[in-house]
């Protein structure tokens, strides 16, 4: 989350993608970061954490949410 959002300090159009066991640490993050309404995706189960994810949930999991992703990037600000 912290990622994202300095990227978009930077210019940058980002979007965090966080497992729902992490969207309270995600939310604290975007909040302690002056950016408390900060979306993001939310990826939940059956998918364990990422860092373990092989190839094809990886595949599986970008089809998924890559619809969400593309929202987020391309919605115009309030």
């Amino acid at each position: 989350m912290r990622d994202a959002v300095e990227l978009e300090w930077a210019g940058v159009p980002s979007v965090a993608i966080v497992h729902e066991e992490m969207t309270g640490s995600a939310k604290a993050i975007a909040r302690i970061s002056g950016h408390p309404d900060y979306d993001f995706v939310v990826v939940g189960y059956p998918h364990i954490p990422l860092a373990v994810w092989d190839d094809e949930e990886i595949r599986t999991v970008a089809k998924t949410i890559a619809p969400q992703i593309r929202e987020l990037l391309t919605r115009q600000p309030d």
